[in-house]
């Protein structure tokens, strides 16, 4: 039985649901193809032979047929063969749709490490270059993650992010601005932290999803859920566009772990419409450095392995708690150091 939800009143995450696909975001998703074709060993045969000494030139129609304009002797073909497993057919590759966001992955891979190569990350030659930006994973009193990432980095970034801001819609607030407002008042930064998303579902526009439809079961199938979900995407796409125009160089985007149920935010069933999510996040993220030509790259932090069988790194309701928050710090500054991002001036690897 249905009935209206307690309004929502308190700050939570966001859920990013950011999609790879080209200009603009889509909830389908293309299918590709692939054509290519292998020649026969015995191809060459079929060519005619021409006397060397003989200047008279030769009718491409004829020529196939062993007769030539001056009247030379053919060349005898030889006798037609039955095909043999040397001879390979024209492979024509049709991917299922199922798989082909695989398949779209492969091939932004395949031109990643040329582009890799040019995109070198750029040193921090102080802290304020790198700003972090998103909703209460970030910035919230139940945890102690900026401390917790500073520790990490002996470093302390620019904090913009606020709890309860939402992506595209919903919230207290939006995720966007935080940037537009951080970098117009210091145009210098490249390099940026973020998450966002998940307050357009959880803290719902009640015109979208009066009833809490997207905390419940089947979540990922409502067409208003995923309404709101591609909103947030369109709002990304934005957002990533502008910061590829300022000069960002790196985007480290994290998604949240599986929270529990049945809190005062997350419903019954929350982690359904996060699961739907986290692929389109990872690919919208991970197609960027494509997508911006080479000029901005995102790189992606799955928190769900992070978490899992840690249910006391929660508080009492989905969000993390210190040791959970020192966790996610660890392992985003893991994989920032191995991308070289964020890493002061003289580290070697990055650009100064």
């Amino acid at each position: 039985m249905s009935c209206l939800p307690v309004p929502r009143v308190l700050p939570i995450f966001v859920l990013v649901s950011f999609v790879a696909c080209g200009d603009s975001p889509a909830p389908s998703e293309p299918t590709v193809g692939h054509e290519g074709e292998h020649a026969s060993a015995d191809d060459s045969e079929d060519d005619p032979k021409v006397d060397p000494d003989d200047d008279t030139p030769i009718d491409a129609g004829k020529a196939t047929s062993g007769k030539s304009d001056a009247g030379t002797k053919p060349t005898p073909k030889p006798d037609a063969q039955a095909p043999t497993n040397d001879s390979k057919p024209p492979v024509v590759a049709v991917v299922d749709a199922g798989v082909s966001r695989d398949a779209s992955r492969a091939q932004a891979d395949a031109g990643a490490p040329e582009l890799a190569a040019r995109l070198k990350p750029k040193c921090m030659k102080k802290d304020s270059q790198l700003i972090e930006i998103g909703d209460s994973y970030i910035n919230w009193s139940s945890h102690t993650f900026p401390a917790d990432m500073a520790k990490e980095s002996g470093q302390k970034w620019r904090m913009e992010a606020i709890g309860g801001y939402s992506m595209g819609s919903g919230g207290l607030g939006l995720i966007p601005p935080e940037f537009d407002s951080a970098i117009k008042a210091d145009p210098d930064a490249h390099s940026i932290l973020m998450d966002g998303g998940g307050n357009d579902v959880l803290l719902a526009d009640p015109t979208l999803d009066l009833l809490g439809e997207c905390q419940q079961k089947g979540s990922s199938t409502k067409a208003n859920c995923q309404k709101i979900v591609a909103m947030a995407i369109d709002a990304a796409d934005k957002l990533m566009g502008r910061m590829t125009a300022a000069g960002i160089r790196d985007v480290v985007y994290f998604f949240y772990p599986h929270v529990p149920a049945n809190t005062l935010i997350s419903g019954p069933l929350p982690n359904e419409i996060l699961d739907y999510a986290l692929p389109l996040t990872r690919d919208f993220c991970e197609s960027r450095e494509a997508k911006s030509g080479g000029k901005t790259r995102c790189t992606f932090v799955d928190l769900v392995p992070v978490f899992e069988g840690h249910p006391d790194w929660f508080n009492t309701d989905i969000h993390p708690n210190s040791k959970g928050s020192a966790a996610m710090a660890k392992k985003i500054w893991e994989v920032m150091k191995d991308k070289c991002i964020g890493q002061k001036s003289g580290a070697g690897c990055c650009e100064e």
